[in-house]
């Protein structure tokens, strides 16, 4: 690859984070990171039922520490409750509260039907061609140290 489109893409993953950053204003002390770990826990719980931390940590590619956090966080603002299991103490399921579930609607299928509607002139195939060598990036910059200097 070329530096130059090397150079292009950090710059269009710039603007990127950017566009998240337009997201409706989110309530006092939230961050994107915490409406990101919402729409996973909607997601998992939608396909598996019962979500556990750790389910969320491999879904986002981010350690189990990380993410209880982010969800002791959540667990604080009332938008996430926090079970521990019965057989095994160490395991904790999550699960949307009323108040997390008006925050799924509001932060991001509010925000994705707009965004959506904003964006129709881009083809399905072209958006999902750049979040493909997005996430591709991502998975290959991660594996290993960068040797600068």
């Amino acid at each position: 690859m070329k530096v130059e489109s090397a150079s292009e893409l950090l710059g269009a993953c710039y603007e990127a984070k950017r566009i998240v950053e337009l997201m409706p204003k989110l309530p006092k002390s939230m961050k994107p990171s915490h409406i990101h770990v919402i729409d996973t826990i909607s997601q998992l719980q939608h396909a598996n039922g019962l979500v556990r931390i750790s389910d969320i940590g491999s879904a986002l590619h981010v350690t189990n520490p990380s993410i209880t956090r982010l969800v002791n966080e959540l667990v604080g603002f009332k938008a996430v409750e926090k079970i521990q299991s019965e057989e095994d103490k160490r395991v904790f399921t999550v699960t949307l509260t009323p108040l997390g579930q008006t925050y799924y609607t509001k932060y991001l299928q509010g925000y994705h039907n707009e965004v959506a509607e904003r964006l129709s002139s881009i083809s399905d195939e072209d958006m999902q061609a750049a979040a493909r060598v997005i996430h591709e990036a991502y998975r290959i910059l991660s594996n290993g140290n960068m040797k600068i200097g």
